[in-house]
């Protein structure tokens, strides 16, 4: 009769849980990268996050292990770099009071370097695209502002 008692919460918890509803609900669909970026393709790590409380936004730098190198021992640029922020508009989070999460997907800002015409002065190549469907942004207003803040940035210390 022990044992009746003490698998109770454990058979009453095990039936909770399976009358769960649909656990895809919990993704952030809004806040996902289309697959069709290839995102993946960029073999990229988390650099370091931010947060804009005025604009309430949140951002996430990536980078490649090359433009990690360079920012950890504040280097100059280098050819092969790759570093792309995400930025998104926050949202409350519906399972955690008062938590802040990744809403809508506002833009990725992607900075590659090529081969420079002289030796160690490497380009630099900006691209931004907007909005869910990350459609390329051809305008160039404020283009140098943004390298200059992107690569600025400093790696969140890791263990």
């Amino acid at each position: 009769m022990k044992a009746l008692h003490l698998l109770s919460p454990a058979i009453i918890f095990i039936l909770a849980d399976c009358s769960n509803p649909d656990r895809s609900k919990l993704a952030h669909i809004d806040a996902s990268l289309p697959a069709s970026f290839n995102f993946n393709k960029m073999n990229v790590k988390v650099v370091s996050s931010s947060i804009n409380e005025r604009k309430s936004t949140m951002s996430t730098l990536y980078g490649n292990a090359i433009a990690m190198q360079i920012l950890k021992n504040k280097e100059a640029n280098q050819n092969g770099e790759v570093l792309a922020l995400v930025t998104w508009k926050q949202q409350e989070d519906t399972h955690w009071f008062g938590a802040r999460i990744p809403g809508k997907l506002l833009d990725v800002e992607v900075i590659k370097t090529t081969p420079g015409k002289s030796a160690g002065n490497p380009d630099i190549n900006y691209q931004r695209f907007e909005g869910s469907k990350l459609i390329l942004n051809t305008d160039t207003t404020g283009r140098s502002e943004r390298i200059r803040y992107i690569l600025a940035q400093q790696p969140s210390v890791m263990p």
